[in-house]
């Protein structure tokens, strides 16, 4: 038996750990209640706020909204209204992440 954790959202299921099996499996989905907060919602708009007057990146949204998936991410911040871009240094640092994949690759 495997238990990973995941979020339901919008008709769609996110695991949290990529899962690789060879065959089909049966699964079971429990959905565990959770009330989002007065001060979660607050702290939504105020990230949505100081990303959309660029004060902070996507990537500090992200690690202050406490997500480990960039689509939670987009989720939160188009949900505020915010209109997403990529910008160069967003492209600078996927280059360098895929640099050290493939450094990492290659040394196996």
């Amino acid at each position: 038996m495997l238990a990973i954790e995941g979020i339901y959202q919008n008709g769609q299921l996110r695991l949290q750990e990529k899962v690789e099996l060879n065959q089909p499996v049966k699964v079971i989905v429990t959905f565990l209640e959770e009330k989002i907060t007065h001060n979660d919602n607050k702290l939504e708009k105020l990230v949505a706020e100081l990303y959309a007057n660029d004060n902070i990146t996507f990537k500090q949204a992200q690690y202050l909204l406490n997500h480990s998936h960039w689509q939670d991410t987009v989720i939160v911040l188009e949900q505020q209204g915010c209109q997403l871009y990529y910008d160069k240094e967003d492209l600078e640092e996927d280059l360098e992440t895929l640099a050290l994949f493939d450094e990492k690759e290659n040394s196996r």
